[in-house]
């Protein structure tokens, strides 16, 4: 807790904070007080903290609370989904809530349309949020608003104005060139480079001396500084709920809160909308846990409770032996659409990101293989602090197994729904013919010898098009050769023949025998003894691998059988002659 005494007559200026007190001393001569000086500066801020905390009061019950904040700078990369569907279930396993607050300060890299395209995205992931602006064309929804930080410049002014009425913030106009000469100076004397002490022009300044230079210079507003009571010769100790107790050295630096547009800086904008919107529990990326004693710090100065801090690892990959960040230039799975394009389930990405916040879900999904994934409690002790790594092959194994626990009609209208944005000609199809296609879907799942064979989404397309005539004269064109020591007659011959004689009500194995029948007539092997014992001319799995190209025109697909009856004797007959 930051408490603060003005002993005007004495000339001292005494910070409380912890358990340790630190004095300035300087000389009062001012005629204007620090309260008149923080009018001169807001003149048309009327609100005060108190007014604003009953404007935004205790939630009722005093719930969880998360929030998930991006910058609109862009597509929502894996790294923000993570966070996103992290807070959200966190908050979800205490029957608490979730809201989205867009943090567009830096307007210089904020990208048009992006909120939109990251709320848009979430919702494909089956993540939505209690508050926000998540209303029809970015509505605000609830009573904390306004959820986007550009629109909320008078509230952060209301907060500053006072720190700078108490003398725990001051206007600052070093320009560029003189912050740079001090850090040379700093640098070059091996001291800790920043704007604090002795080596900030404005921090002892007078009202008088602030404002001076305020009306000589007050084309622009000043930056606004905190005056930090931090003392590099201390240590703060606090609990995080993912890395436990931590100890750092206090902030000393006199960070700037309020930019020269008048917008605040992430660490202030923090204090003020996690305080009023009553957020209990922040969780955000590792870079942020260096600033953990410059939050204390602030938040101490309004004599407000901080949140409770949650920092993530990011999510890494290698790259030439080295651990490295997922990044947004290198790395196409950084965007989440990349999961979308390649024919990943969203619950299955979830999935993935559920083994990465806690390796005790695979386990559990095991035992628990009825159960739905957001039935998992997970736990924040038991998440990856060294950064977790990026595996193709699990998350493609959760994928398969995921599709493969559909029904068919599920994976039909799933499949469909993807193939009417990325493929809209196999969409056709699959509307133009349901049954069909559903017949052709369900070759061989879920029985005994379930090959899986839906890996991605984008599996249908290789393991269904050749069913559809309609695609007949282009697949030909692409087919592979036939195998060379069979000729052409041959395959006429045999083509023929099998056409007439095939029945597609025998068993499989009644098939297959009368198959081995036709094959010995015309030179071909049934088995490998044969093969090697009476000299025939050609194996088994030649004519295979021919019927197997003439009717699906490729060289790999379901149980042949299967796929015949799927097609029917009429279209079977077709293709065997089609040579």
């Amino acid at each position: 807790m930051l408490h603060y005494f003005d002993l005007t007559l004495q000339g001292i200026l005494i910070y409380q904070y912890h358990d340790k007190t630190v004095f300035y001393y300087h000389t009062i001569s001012s005629m204007t007080t620090r309260a008149e000086l923080a009018d001169i500066l807001f003149p048309d801020t009327t609100e005060t903290v108190e007014s604003l905390l009953q404007k935004y009061p205790e939630r009722a019950g005093n719930p969880t609370v998360t929030r998930f904040a991006p910058s609109p700078t862009g597509f929502l990369h894996l790294w923000g989904l993570f966070s996103a569907f992290i807070s959200r279930k966190y908050a979800n396993q205490k029957s608490g809530l979730t809201f989205l607050r867009i943090e567009d300060t830096d307007q210089k890299r904020e990208v048009e349309g992006a909120t939109e395209l990251l709320i848009l995205a979430l919702k494909k992931f089956g993540i939505t949020f209690a508050e926000g602006p998540i209303g029809e064309n970015g509505q605000e929804i609830w009573n904390y608003w306004p959820y986007t930080q550009s629109q909320r410049a008078d509230i952060y002014r209301v907060f500053a104005k006072k720190l700078v009425a108490e003398g725990l913030a001051y206007p600052c106009r070093m320009t560029e060139e003189e912050l740079n000469a001090t850090r040379e100076m700093q640098m070059a004397a091996k001291i800790i480079p920043g704007i604090y002490w002795k080596y900030s022009q404005r921090r002892d300044k007078t009202p008088d001396q602030l404002l001076g230079k305020f009306n000589q210079e007050n084309q622009t507003f000043p930056v606004l500084r905190f005056r930090s009571p931090g003392d590099t010769s201390k240590k703060i100790v606090f609990e995080d709920l993912i890395r436990g107790k931590i100890a750092m050295i206090d902030n000393y630096n006199d960070i700037v809160i309020i930019k020269g547009d008048g917008l605040p800086t992430y660490h202030f904008a923090h204090l003020v909308d996690d305080t009023l919107m009553r957020t209990t529990t922040v969780s955000r990326g590792e870079e942020w846990l260096t600033s953990v004693p410059l939050h204390l710090q602030l938040f101490a100065a309004f004599g407000f409770k901080a949140p409770e801090y949650a920092h993530f690892s990011a999510i890494c990959k290698l790259e030439d032996w080295k651990k490295r960040k997922l990044s947004k230039r290198k790395d196409p799975e950084a965007n989440v659409e990349y999961f979308f394009q390649e024919g990943y389930a969203p619950e299955a990405v979830l999935q993935y990101l559920l083994t990465l916040a806690d390796s005790s879900y695979e386990d559990w999904q095991k035992e628990n293989p009825d159960s739905s994934f957001l039935d998992f409690q997970f736990s924040l002790e038991k998440m990856n602090v060294a950064g977790p790594l990026f595996d193709f092959v699990k998350i493609q194994n959760i994928n398969n197994n995921y599709l493969s626990l559909l029904s068919t009609a599920e994976l039909y209208a799933q499949g469909l729904g993807r193939a009417e944005k990325y493929s809209p000609e196999l969409a056709d199809l699959m509307k133009k013919y349901p049954d069909y296609t559903q017949q052709a879907l369900n070759i061989e799942r879920h029985t005994e010898k379930d090959p899986k064979r839906f890996t991605l989404y984008t599996d249908i397309s290789k393991n269904i098009l050749f069913f559809y005539d309609e695609e007949r004269e282009n697949l030909k064109t692409q087919k592979p050769d036939f195998p060379e020591n069979i000729p052409l007659e041959t395959r006429k011959a045999f083509a023929q023949e099998y056409a007439e004689n095939f029945d597609l009500s025998w068993d499989v194995l009644t098939w297959f025998d009368q198959l081995k029948e036709i094959w010995k007539k015309y030179g071909f092997a049934a088995n490998n003894a044969e093969f090697k014992q009476w000299g025939f001319i050609w194996k088994v799995w030649d004519l295979a691998m021919f019927l197997r190209i003439q009717l699906c025109w490729a060289k790999q697909t379901p149980d042949l059988f299967s796929v015949m009856k799927v097609m029917g004797r009429e279209r079977v007959v077709s293709r065997l002659t089609d040579i």
